[in-house]
């Protein structure tokens, strides 16, 4: 059995944990919650579960167009996996959204993706938005 690499998405959807593993969905997040009761502890939907656990929603959509989920843009924790995500996966990636839902803003990536954690910060201090 081989061991998946950290951070990387394949096509639909996914969650990712802050250590990088990748956990992939047949099918959607809600569907996955409600077959998942012990793991899901009560949350009924996608946004309880993520501020719950700080595991971060990722969806990649045809064209490398990624969405995702995040509990929180000042947890460092949160941080680094965005940035493993991001970094990851910059090659297939043409148009990133985030939501944060801390913060109840978002925060969008566009291809280049940051090659740097100083140009990915800067977009992460920046305005909500494109």
């Amino acid at each position: 059995m081989t061991t998946a690499k950290l951070f990387i998405l394949s096509h639909g959807a996914a969650w990712v944990l802050p250590d990088g593993r990748v956990i992939k969905i047949p099918g959607f997040h809600s569907s996955w919650l409600a077959s998942h009761g012990a793991i899901a502890g009560g949350a009924t939907n996608t946004g309880e579960f993520v501020k719950k656990t700080g595991w971060v929603s990722a969806v990649l959509h045809e064209e490398g167009y990624l969405e995702l989920i995040l509990r929180s843009s000042a947890d460092p924790r949160q941080r680094d996996c965005l940035w493993g995500i991001l970094s990851a996966n910059a090659d297939s990636l043409q148009r990133v959204v985030v939501m944060v839902l801390d913060k109840d803003e978002h925060k969008t990536f566009l291809k280049p993706m940051p090659g740097s954690r100083q140009e990915f910060e800067a977009v992460m201090a920046g305005p909500s938005g494109v």
